[in-house]
């Protein structure tokens, strides 16, 4: 059977889904096969140019869609059944929504007669899907797949990306065949992103140009928007400090002398201190949510420009002065263009503000990374952030869990924009292994470093074999306190030393590894993590490295 690009003609059903899937260029399905969805998986068949990624739970195929839409901007795709195989997708769809991630998700319900009738795994997918997606569709006749396919992909890449859910009838992705006209996407879907109104650039300059104390917060919006150059050009055109929020990591290059880290509950304590003493906060992509503000309790000046593509999130949590409704890239260097030659404050109060931000990081940076915690065991998880932070050079692309580890990697100094991601929004736990294994088979010729919790491998592990079976070799930094680390502190912090229901018994997780066709070893030592983080990048395989972490090394204390 040929695989060319079909003339206009007739094609079955399920033929027509595949081909539409491939005129937008997907290159992997992530999924769980099933009853209802056989007939597409047999189009797959005969369409050797995707990749159908078979995963051991449909909530790993989501965040595995979710992980490559974040990493490469084109939407994720992960298919599922009906009733318990969509269900099970619902979790890692909640994420990609919160966190503005392009997904499409595919799942084939019952036939139409016989949905709300008492069928096996009968259940109403769009009413479940709704308040995780951009849209939420059924599809129940053939002659409707083409449209719906073309306008999953258009709403979930339009304005701010995410999720979109199509629910097929299975006897609309069963019928015979139907008309089909190949149409590319740049026919009928449009990614040009608005730019800001002139006057609201000016607006923004005014402000911008007067502040003593300015800082640059650069949230997930400005990854999305490729904006990491147009914000270093005017951190550097105005001395200006640059922070980003838990999504904005990578947002620019940790390692640049202008970036200070992330602010949200957790840290750190430089962050901290320069959004509560600035007095103009340009935020860039940045919806100034509960996570990035300690819930809305963090006192910050109300002197706010707020750039962002919807304009229904300007002002939503904070009065801003200014608005900019527009795209992040453009409006940063029209905003560096229009402060050129205008008045501002002295370079002397400028040069001032940013030197205390410097001191203040080198002070973090000697409290934080202790030469103590070079022969601290049980190992100090400052002391793996600082043994990864070494590790991650320019070609690695790091995926963080929800939970502690993911807590922790505040830490690490991304070097490359958007080689970053982590479930914030959602804190969906279980993303770690899956994403990553996504995001080194999108970007094979880059390395791989997952952090995760004994924890959230628990509830992800069957993935490991997923990993070897697909030939995705990555690197997997299991963080092992042997609990549920955060909410034990968590019920410290809150309660006293009253656990209960967080403690796990002792795994041989890297032994689980190997099982599986996967290498590993359990690190107990500091001084031999080093070592054994370049194992796990020279290796040809997943490779687990187990590190027994200090579980006292508590996060619900002040920023770090």
């Amino acid at each position: 059977m040929t695989t060319s690009q079909p003339a206009p003609g007739k094609i079955s059903a399920a033929r027509a889904v595949v081909q539409c899937l491939k005129l937008e260029g997907v290159e992997f399905i992530f999924g769980v096969p099933g009853g209802q969805t056989l007939s597409i998986m047999d189009a797959l068949f005969d369409e050797p140019g995707i990749r159908f990624i078979t995963t051991r739970d449909e909530r790993a195929a989501a965040h595995m869609a979710d992980g490559y839409g974040r990493l490469t901007g084109k939407p994720g795709v992960c298919l599922a059944t009906t009733g318990p195989g969509a269900t099970n997708l619902i979790t890692a769809v909640g994420g990609a929504h919160r966190d503005s991630s392009p997904v499409v998700v595919i799942t084939c319900n019952n036939r139409r007669r016989h949905i709300g009738q008492d069928d096996n795994q009968d259940a109403d997918h769009v009413t479940l899907f709704r308040q995780f997606t951009k849209l939420a569709r059924f599809v129940p006749d053939s002659e409707g797949i083409p449209q719906a396919v073309r306008e999953a992909f258009r709403v979930a890449t339009t304005g701010n990306p995410g999720p979109v859910l199509l629910d097929f009838a299975r006897d609309a992705v069963e019928g015979g065949e139907i008309a089909f006209e190949p149409i590319k996407p740049e026919n009928y879907r449009f990614n040009a992103r608005p730019v800001a109104p002139e006057p609201s650039i000016a607006a923004a300059a005014e402000v911008v140009a007067v502040a003593e104390k300015p800082v640059l917060w650069l949230g997930r919006g400005a990854i999305i928007a490729q904006a990491s150059e147009a914000a270093l050009r005017l951190a550097e055109a105005m001395g200006m400090p640059i922070v980003t929020t838990f999504n904005g990591i990578s947002a620019v290059p940790g390692d640049h002398d202008l970036s200070f880290g992330p602010r949200s509950r957790f840290g750190t304590k430089v962050s901290k201190h320069l959004l509560q003493e600035a007095d103009c906060i340009l935020a860039v992509g940045n919806s100034l949510n509960a996570a990035s503000t300690s819930r809305w309790t963090l006192p910050i000046t109300r002197n706010i420009v707020q750039v962002d593509l919807d304009p229904a999130i300007i002002g939503r949590n904070y009065p801003v002065a200014v608005g900019v409704i527009g795209d992040a890239a453009d409006a940063l260097q029209r905003l560096t263009l229009a402060l050129q030659g205008k008045a501002t404050a002295t370079a002397g109060t400028r040069a001032d503000w940013l030197g205390t931000a410097r001191r203040l990081r080198e002070e973090w940076r000697r409290e934080v990374f202790a030469p103590s915690h070079a022969t601290s065991t049980p190992i100090k998880p400052q002391w793996v952030m600082k043994a990864l932070g070494d590790a991650v050079d320019g070609n690695t692309i790091v995926v963080a869990d929800a939970g502690n580890p993911g807590v922790w990697t505040h830490m690490l100094p991304i070097k490359t924009p958007g080689a970053y991601m982590k479930p914030v929004g959602f804190g969906n736990m279980a993303f770690g292994l899956p994403a990553a294994i996504a995001a080194k088979l999108a970007r094979p010729e880059q390395d791989v470093i997952a952090i995760v919790g004994d924890g959230s491998l628990g509830m992800s592990m069957g993935d490991i074999e997923t990993a070897i079976r697909e030939k995705a070799p990555l690197t997997l930094v299991v963080m092992n306190d042997m609990a549920y680390g955060n909410i034990k502190q968590e019920e410290l912090h809150f309660h006293g030393q009253r656990y209960i229901g967080v403690d796990f018994g002792d795994v041989d997780y890297a032994g689980v590894a190997r099982c599986m066709g996967g290498d590993g070893e359990k690190v107990t030592r500091p001084g031999d993590l080093a070592a054994a983080i370049a194992r796990g990048k020279a290796s040809d395989r997943l490779y687990l490295i187990d590190v027994r972490i200090d579980g006292a090394e508590n996060v619900w204390k002040d920023p770090m």
